[in-house]
């Protein structure tokens, strides 16, 4: 399925949300659409052909039966529209690594009926017995997790300023002038085939309140959070990388980078001042895959080597050695000493402890969450082709200079779903941050690891 995502920003950052036009098409009339280059600009249509459209056309035909499900916070029933919105947010975000991280049906969303093969996955994945079993637990734990950090902002008596709910009524009206008008639809009725079945302008306008009310308690939480030094005291290293890389390089590649490293401490003697000298000037010179300094994390957010030599409890300041990494080569590495951590790193810090805190309740069974709905199993459907088996077939249908992937513009609609479909996708910032870290985390129980993207310690 070819998917396009157009995004127009309705929002500042700190409570951003996206609008995404996602795109995988057949057979979907559209009139001319004009899309605004400027990205505070609202995605603009005249009209839209959407008689047909069921929330299964959207999300294909696994999605609908989790959906509309009854749960209940502290004795209260939860907005099935609310319920809906975690469970349509978590399952668009794992469908973004259908086919590499999870396996994919043929429409290209995540698979909910595959079985899970556990080999090489977090202990956690040990207990569900196909994606759609863990479907479930992530989506409710991200449901759970907003309840309560929702709950936390009321009962401190947290409101929205007045510019915020004027930007959710933007939103809101956005939706009807840009979706539902187009479309020859009430706000309900189009809300409802995006958000599932009996979904209402005011019950996703609640919805939307609750999940900036969220944000504003994190943004609150960070400023007040009174930080122990021991966690923002962290490693100062300066680091020559002698690139060798793993997927390439051969045995005289990584013995020559492993000789080269050695001549620069050599050179050095040892001694820091010498090694930045030394280090600073074969940068230069190009010899270098990079060459700087950074404060070190103890988080995993740096290369395991690097990491395990900086946090090494006999380093002292002046230090320097090699230190070979698998992932990118030899490091000549000199302990500078301590610094603190800037304050990006610190607003994580803050964040990843709310994020133990609401963990931490929602293990203890702190909070009253819970549904009397079963769950069926998700249905069997077709699966995605081997992506080589696929390119064959796709060169076959549309001749030999077809490209790897089709252009696909709003209102020209091409491919082989007859979908236009706008959602709402939540920005990585604020809550949507405590959320994320407070689930079970999609990449880091995934068996697939995904490479590195280059930089040495970043």
């Amino acid at each position: 399925m070819n998917k396009r995502i157009i995004s127009t920003v309705s929002a500042a950052l700190s409570c951003a949300f996206v609008f995404a036009a996602c795109t995988a098409n057949n057979g979907v009339a559209t009139s001319e659409t004009t899309v605004a280059s400027d990205p505070n600009t609202a995605l603009t249509q005249e009209t839209v052909d959407l008689s047909g459209m069921t929330t299964e056309t959207v999300y294909g035909s696994q999605l609908p039966q989790y959906l509309n499900h009854q749960y209940y916070f502290e004795g209260q029933p939860v907005s099935m529209t609310e319920s809906n919105f975690y469970f349509i947010d978590t399952f668009t975000e794992l469908t973004q690594y259908a086919g590499y991280y999870y396996p994919a049906t043929s429409d290209g969303f995540i698979d909910l009926s595959a079985t899970i093969d556990t080999t090489g996955m977090s202990e956690e994945m040990n207990q569900y017995n196909t994606y759609g079993d863990f479907f479930i637990s992530y989506s409710e734990q991200m449901l759970e997790s907003a309840l309560i950090i929702t709950k936390r902002a009321n009962d401190e008596g947290l409101t929205l300023p007045d510019d915020t709910v004027a930007q959710i009524d933007e939103i809101i009206n956005n939706i009807q002038t840009t979706g539902a008008d187009p479309a020859g639809l009430s706000l309900d009725d189009y809300l409802s085939i995006y958000y599932g079945a009996g979904t209402t302008g005011e019950s996703f306008r609640q919805t939307v309140y609750n999940y900036y009310l969220a944000d504003l308690y994190t943004q609150e939480f960070i400023d007040n959070y009174e930080f122990d030094p021991e966690e923002i005291t962290v490693p100062n290293i300066r680091y020559a990388l002698y690139t060798v890389d793993p997927s390439t390089a051969t045995d005289e590649d990584r013995a020559a980078a492993e000789e080269a490293a050695n001549a620069m401490l050599e050179e050095s003697g040892g001694d820091l001042d010498q090694f930045t000298v030394s280090g600073a000037l074969a940068y230069t010179n190009g010899e270098l895959g990079d060459y700087g300094e950074i404060p070190v994390p103890d988080d995993g957010s740096i290369d395991a080597a690097f990491t395990a030599w900086a946090w090494d409890e006999s380093r002292q300041e002046g230090d320097v050695d090699v230190v070979y990494s698998e992932n990118f080569g030899y490091f000549v590495m000199g302990y500078v000493g301590t610094t603190e951590v800037d304050q990006s790193k610190k607003d994580q810090i803050a964040v990843q402890r709310l994020s133990e805190i609401v963990s931490e309740a929602i293990d203890n069974n702190e909070y009253s969450f819970y549904t009397e709905t079963e769950f069926l199993p998700a249905p069997t459907v077709a699966p995605a082709l081997d992506p080589a088996v696929e390119e064959q077939i796709r060169e076959q249908t549309l001749g030999s200079d077809a490209t790897a992937e089709q252009t696909t513009t709003v209102g020209s609609l091409t491919g082989n779903k007859g979908i236009d479909v706008l959602l709402i996708s939540l920005s990585v910032i604020g809550a949507v941050a405590v959320l994320g870290l407070a689930s079970l985390g999609v990449m880091h129980l995934s068996n697939k690891k995904k490479q590195d993207d280059g930089k040495s310690s970043k």
